[in-house]
């Protein structure tokens, strides 16, 4: 893997886990990377054929995406970009399709009813939330529940912090499909999978056959804890079996480097630990919130290795989504479950964060 564009640097505040910018994934397939993979530190990927390309995936808001599209260009002088794939409904995926101007965009038929509901005065109206808790923890009043609020706050606010939604304007698919959809580019085949619902309700894989590189999307996330909005589990783990029976030399995750099939499988067993680790505490009557919390902050996520993920604190939204899917009573989540989400994730993230401080503390 060859990187041509590298002074892409991490979005939050973190040193770089891997090389980001623009990087070859393949014969004629670009990936472009946004260490350190966590919120709207989202990839794409480019495949170019013979007059023509495919761009897969824009960013979360237009400044990026056109960043992106500039370090591209040389590739594509020769080859415009024809035809954009957004493999599902969250914004960090498509909301700079504005900028690329006359290409059909395709997604599935899932996915696009889901962004139809869409807007991002939801997001701005959040950031401002986030805003006003920032004053409300600053406060020298010693309220109730002040520094949770600044707590919550801080992380919100950072979670934003990166990202311009005034100048979106939402620019939808104009093609959709269901199940399997065979595209050619410039005389090179790729094939699009519906694998959703997973991540989300309308999820897709794109396969390369020629370059043998699958383009996984938000299916797979590396060194960063999935978020699992839509599930069922078992529909995810089936994703990442098929990611894997597709005979791919390398794989381009939604968020994190380029891997291969170790780290699939990797996650594959991330699935089964949480569903094991959850199921039975569920079963036993625990609140979901409660397990997530238990398995994040005890010793079980150390000893299953999956402690140096970033995000930890994601369990929570997944063991929701689990527990909800095993009382038949799974739907995406609405704006007040969203925020309702991001506190408690907050509160969690503060927690684990303390914990290994103490932990690694105490052994210096």
């Amino acid at each position: 893997m060859t990187a041509l564009f590298s002074t892409v640097e991490p979005l939050h505040p973190a040193p770089s886990r891997y090389q980001g910018g623009l990087t070859e994934a393949g014969a004629g397939v670009h990936a472009w990377l946004q260490p350190n993979g966590l919120l709207g530190e989202s990839n794409a990927a480019l495949l170019i054929g013979a007059g023509s390309s495919l761009l897969i995936d824009t960013l979360w808001d237009p400044t990026l995406t056109r960043r992106m599209l500039a370090a591209i260009a040389p590739l594509v002088a020769e080859a415009p970009i024809e035809t954009l794939v957004n493999t599902h409904s969250d914004g960090d995926h498509w909301w700079g399709n504005q900028e690329v101007v006359g290409a059909e965009i395709i997604a599935t038929e899932a996915a696009s009813a889901v962004m139809q509901t869409q807007t991002p005065g939801e997001i701005k109206r959040f950031r401002a939330l986030a805003r006003g808790l920032g004053l409300a923890g600053s406060s020298a009043i010693p309220y109730p529940r002040r520094k949770e609020t600044a707590v919550v706050a801080a992380y919100v606010g950072e979670a934003l912090r990166p990202f311009g939604f005034d100048d979106v304007r939402l620019t939808p698919p104009t093609r959709t499909f269901s199940g399997r959809l065979e595209l050619d580019i410039g005389g090179r085949v790729v094939e699009l999978i519906e694998v959703g619902p997973a991540h989300t309700p309308g999820d897709l894989i794109v396969w390369i056959p020629d370059a043998r590189v699958a383009i996984a999307a938000d299916i797979l996330f590396i060194g960063v804890t999935p978020i699992m909005w839509a599930g069922p589990i078992e529909g995810w783990i089936a994703a990442l079996e098929l990611l894997l029976d597709l005979g791919a030399e390398r794989f381009v995750p939604g968020h994190g480097p380029i891997c291969g099939a170790d780290e699939v499988g990797r996650l594959i067993d991330y699935w089964r630990w949480l569903e094991r680790a959850a199921g039975g505490r569920l079963a036993d009557g625990s609140a979901p919130a409660e397990v997530a919390r238990a398995l994040v902050l005890g010793d079980e996520i150390v000893a299953a290795g999956f402690a140096d993920w970033l995000g930890p604190e994601r369990a929570l939204v997944n063991v929701r989504t689990i527990d909800a899917h095993r009382r038949a009573a799974a739907k995406l989540p609405g704006p007040r479950e969203i925020v309702d989400a991001f506190f408690r994730m907050a509160l969690l993230a503060h927690d684990f964060d303390a914990r290994r401080a103490s932990v690694h503390g105490g052994e210096r």
